[in-house]
């Protein structure tokens, strides 16, 4: 460290000393920053401040440069000396104060400033020192800080006693040299002096005009925008910040500040300006509203300072456009929000199996999506040819509308939007069960590739529905449709069990009567009740001929028409002729019919019979008929067939015990493929809603965060965005996953391939592309190993697709930075073999075996770092098994995993079913 000592005659001398002392100067200052960077995470360092003070002690040092050429060297390096140990005392201060390394420093500036100053100037030194010293010790609550402050006084006094008696030898040895020294090479090394300090002035001057233009260059190249003010009013616009604005540079040079903003942003500004010239260091971030040429505001990220600029006093403002950032976040948390309802909404209507229910749960749940006032639900008819509109909501009541299908099948293609100004669809009125309705939206509900109605909203004012919402509602009409679908079937279940129970019900009491005249009578009044019909006929065979044996609901005449047929005659001799059911849906239509001109005067239409057998023999028939037209379905004509089974067992009663055990043992069946089927579905709920909430989770956090926060820099951001961005493609990779999973389970899976010759090499590279960016990140090499021959297979290009691109994503998922995964294609005969070979973790041989099972996974902590619902290597195993292939795993521990597939060059003329995991 420099000091104000004598300066000897010897000139190289003492330039070497002024290299000693500018070297030692600039090894403390580099020390001095290798301690922030230490500490620069430590609890108590303010590295923005320390950064700031370095940054002041360059621009001294700079000043000083000048200043020394202009012959004031004594003062100035009496203030560089105090300058370096104000430097070191902030520093410390800024870094942990007495914990700090850098107040270490005070002793050798110390002991430099004495020898070289004399001992006035070394104990006033030595007191500065000390006094920082005794502060870093306050601010620390370091009560050996009086200690080091004694130490450097003393350090000072013995300096300063040294360098008084130097000093004194110095000046006697001074007095020699000038006497011996020649006047005329005094007067040379003058002028050389001279003509030297005049050079580095110039050379000066040149920097810094070079030094001013790189930086206008530098402010006109960056993407923030800038502005100088000088006195509150604009000195210097770049580019882009006159583009914010709508103006040119020039033209916005001596605009005032209150001028560029509204009137309400006016005072905050004026009191960040206050500060911002007050302060030389960097702002926190102000977020202001600009207004450009048009008068539109523009939301803007200010950060300002104040420096010297063409020597005033200057504020440094730099601008960056929020706008879009804002608009993207406001997007992605609405998106996030859709996302969370979504999920919600297929929870709901998941657990609670009733239709009614799932109205109620459809209509709260969607009107968080999307804002309606009506909405119905149009539900298929059993044949197709029928719809029943069921109206939803507070108010609306429920009382299903029959309407025929071909009045609204519009609402059955595709999503429909329609809003009062636009072409009417036909029977929208009808399809919303209110007239009233300005604007309205249907979407269709599919379950397993099958029309099972539509869902539709309606809106009271003409505020059409735009695509996003009908985006938005296509989700929830695939869950409603599933559920939907799922609840008919549990209710056709719940049917069914009545349906046994009242079989069961009536077998007890047949049994329990053995008086034919009593058994008889009650079969015909069970038979009308169980099928919903009032007309029901007993018929015994004798011989060729028939007998009336029990009737209900029927009219005497025709009761008595019946007496005396015989076995072939009509529909009731044809049943028991051919010995099976038959079931007439307008009877008088049939030309098997006998006495028409009585049914018709009666008004019967519609006929089921079923023959009363007993082995081989047939005995008689059990008949019900009905006055309106009904379409007798299977279920019904199989429950027809039980009871005149049970009317015919009456007569053996060993016929009746043992069918009475059958239907227990198939009703004990049904019981527990439903516990079953409940149990699987829990399950299945629990995997699924574990990996969905996962990532909505990361993105909920995120939000928060950001909404939280006080200050994020551009870079957190950034980062945080992609981590959302990646937390939804994780969703949709899911929801597609079971979405293929769902498609490939259908029976009509097998029949939709749509086969056609591939390039085996072709289509892994076409499937492993979108991986690579993946592979990239994780530093993962993915390569091909495939022969010179084109190896061709049939198949389904996307299902084959999927094989490859769920197999090499597994790779990258349990493969560590640095691996390599190559995907290999083999001719083995009539097949060819694909096989996926990674560097990973590999899979131990207790679960190489069940790995391909749906759920199933290796390692739950695994899974959950790594992301899925165990159904990627199940999905793999059912489309090879589709292509008539198979699938196999070769893997040890530690050492990676091959997958290898092995297709047939030709498939067989019919697909392979999927088996049922």
């Amino acid at each position: 460290m420099e000091s104000g000592a004598l300066k000897v005659l010897d000139v190289s001398l003492y330039r070497r000393g002024q290299l000693i002392t500018t070297l030692a100067r600039w090894i403390s200052f580099g020390l001095g920053l290798l301690s922030v960077v230490f500490l620069w995470n430590g609890p108590r360092t303010r590295p923005i401040p320390a950064l700031a003070v370095a940054a002041a002690y360059l621009a001294f040092n700079l000043v000083g440069y000048v200043v020394r050429h202009r012959r004031r060297r004594r003062g100035w390096k009496v203030a560089q000396d105090v300058a370096d140990a104000l430097v070191v005392g902030a520093g410390a201060a800024f870094t942990g104060g007495f914990e700090s390394p850098i107040w270490l420093l005070l002793y050798p500036h110390v002991v430099a400033v004495s020898v070289r100053g004399g001992l006035f100037y070394a104990m006033a030194m030595g007191v500065l020192d000390a006094v920082i010293v005794s502060v870093l010790a306050a601010i620390s609550d370091q009560p050996l800080g009086s200690l080091h402050a004694v130490a450097l006084l003393f350090c000072a006094f013995m300096g300063g006693t040294t360098s008084s008696y130097l000093q004194q030898v110095q000046r006697r040895l001074s007095d020699v040299n000038e006497e011996l020294s020649a006047a005329n090479r005094q007067l040379s090394e003058t002028i050389a002096a001279q003509e030297a300090s005049r050079r580095e002035q110039e050379h000066a001057m040149v920097r810094l005009k070079d030094s001013e233009a790189r930086y206008r260059k530098l402010l006109e190249a960056i993407q923030d925008g800038v502005l100088i003010f000088q006195d509150g009013r604009v000195s210097y616009a770049n580019r882009v910040a006159a583009a914010m604005i709508g103006e040119t540079p020039a033209s916005l040079l001596g605009t005032e500040l209150t001028d560029l903003v509204a009137p309400e942003e006016r005072r905050e500004l004026l009191e960040g300006y206050r500060r911002w010239e007050q302060s030389a260091a960097a702002s926190a971030t102000l977020e202001t509203r600009l207004r450009n040429r048009a008068g539109d505001p523009v939301l803007v990220s200010v950060r300002a300072g104040s420096a010297e600029v063409e020597g005033r006093r200057s504020v440094i403002a730099t601008l960056r456009d929020i706008t879009r950032e804002r608009r993207m976040e406001k997007e992605v948390k609405a998106h996030a929000e859709r996302l969370a309802a979504v999920n919600e909404i297929a929870n709901a209507v998941n657990l609670n199996l009733t239709i009614e229910d799932i109205f109620a749960v459809v209509a709260e749940e969607t009107r968080r999506l999307v804002p309606f006032d009506r909405l119905t639900i149009a539900l298929l008819s059993e044949d197709g040819r029928g719809v029943d509109v069921v109206a939803v909501g507070a108010g609306a009541g429920r009382p299903p509308a029959p309407l025929a299908r071909e009045g609204v099948e519009w609402a059955f293609r595709r999503p429909h939007a329609w809003c009062r100004g636009e072409d009417a669809p036909p029977s929208v009125g009808e399809l919303m069960a209110d007239v009233r309705m300005a604007a309205v939206a249907t979407v269709p509900l599919h379950s397993k590739d099958r029309l099972i109605g539509s869902l539709n909203l309606g809106r009271l004012q003409p505020t059409g529905f735009s695509a996003l919402d009908l985006a938005v509602l296509e989700p929830v009409a695939r869950h409603v449709a599933i559920a939907l679908d799922n609840a008919r079937l549990l209710d056709a279940v719940r049917r069914r069990g009545r349906e046994f129970e009242s079989l069961l019900e009536v077998g007890r009491g047949i049994v329990a009567r053995l008086e034919l005249k009593e058994l008889l009578p009650l079969v015909a009044r069970s038979v009308n009740r169980v099928m919903g019909t009032r007309h029901c006929l007993l018929l015994l065979r004798s011989a060729d001929d028939l007998v009336v044996a029990a009737q209900e609901g029927l009219e005497p005449e025709v009761a008595d028409a019946f007496q005396g047929m015989r076995v072939g005659e009509s529909l009731s001799g044809w049943v028991i002729q051919q010995g099976q059911p038959l079931a007439v849906t307008d009877m008088r239509a049939d030309p098997r019919l006998m006495f028409r001109d009585m049914v018709e005067r009666f008004g019967y239409r519609s006929f089921l019979g079923a023959p009363l057998r007993r082995g081989a023999d047939c005995l008689g028939t059990l008949e019900v008929v009905t006055k309106e037209v009904r379409r007798f379905e299977p279920e019904e004509q199989a429950l027809m067939v039980a009871f005149a089974d049970q009317a015919a067992v009456a007569i053996d009663n060993a016929r009746l015990f043992a069918e009475a055990r059958s239907n227990l043992a198939q009703m004990g069946e049904a019981n527990r493929r439903l516990e079953e089927a409940g149990r699987l579905r829990q399950q299945y709920l629990r995997n699924v809603s574990h990996e969905f909430r996962t990532p909505l989770t990361v993105i909920k956090g995120y939000l928060e965060f950001l909404r939280e926060a006080e200050r994020v820099s551009p870079e957190t951001q950034k980062e945080i965005l992609g981590v959302m961005a990646e937390s939804c493609e994780r969703v949709i990779e899911m929801v597609d996953t079971l979405i293929d999973v769902s498609r490939l389970e259908q029976e009509s899976a097998a029949r939709s391939l749509q086969m056609q010759t591939l390039d085996l090499r072709q289509l892994s590279e076409a499937s492993v592309e979108p991986l690579r960016v993946v592979a990239q990140k994780k530093g993962i090499d993915v390569g091909f190993d495939f022969p010179d021959e084109v190896l061709l297979v049939q198949g389904d290009r996307g299902l084959l697709h999927q094989v490859v691109r769920k197999l090499v994503d597994n790779a990258l998922k349990y493969s560590s930075s640095g691996g390599r995964i190559v995907v290999r294609g083999l001719a083995q005969g009539s097949h060819l073999a694909l096989e996926v070979e990674d560097s990973g973790i590999g899979i131990p041989p207790e679960h190489q075996a069940r790995i391909f099972e749906k759920f199933y996974v290796v390692d739950g902590a695994m899974t959950r770092r790594t992301g899925g619902a165990g159904v990627g290597l199940y999905l793999v195993r059912e489309i090879v098994r589709l292509h008539n292939g198979s699938v196999e795993v070769r893997s040890r521990p530690g050492q990676g995993s091959v997958f290898a597939v092995r297709l047939p060059r030709k498939p067989p003329a019919t697909p392979a079913t999927l088996a049922r995991a």
